[in-house]
């Protein structure tokens, strides 16, 4: 697979994880065991304009792959959360005000409208983390 994310506008920073295992009693990253990939995060990190090139070797140990976006100011609508698996042909393209992604030989995980219903008492922090709802699809055994 490979990765092109071009930063448009100002962004808090950005993240790719290979999500080995997942865990709810957390949220956010915290949510996805498995594989960070540094220079996403490095060479996003509080810039204006970014251009991130990135060559990504499948893993059958990774059940997928997660990337997430927070923009300047942590505005809820305006963050990036993409999950996505090896898919050898397909390619998912993204582009508004802030971003412009491409991935080749992926294909992207629709996952937004899924609730999850999991047991336990969970805090409006988690239930609204798009990171969490994503651990709980995995765990759900939902289509990857």
């Amino acid at each position: 697979m490979r990765l092109t994310l071009e930063i448009k506008q100002r962004c808090s920073f950005f993240w790719l994880r290979g999500i080995r295992s997942v865990r709810i009693d957390k949220c956010c990253a915290q949510c996805f065991i498995g594989d960070k990939f540094n220079e996403v995060y490095e060479q996003t990190r509080y810039k204006d304009k970014a251009l991130v090139e990135l060559d990504i070797t499948p893993d059958s140990h990774v059940k997928a792959y997660y990337l997430c976006g927070l923009s300047r100011g942590f505005v809820y609508n305006n963050n990036t959360h993409v999950a996505f698996v090896p898919c050898e042909g397909q390619s998912i393209h993204i582009e508004n005000a802030n971003i412009r992604l491409d991935i080749t030989d992926a294909r992207q995980i629709d996952f937004q409208g899924y609730t999850p219903h999991p047991k336990g008492i969970y805090t409006h922090e988690q239930r609204t983390c798009r990171n969490w709802i994503f651990a709980n699809y995995i765990l759900d055994g939902m289509p990857l």
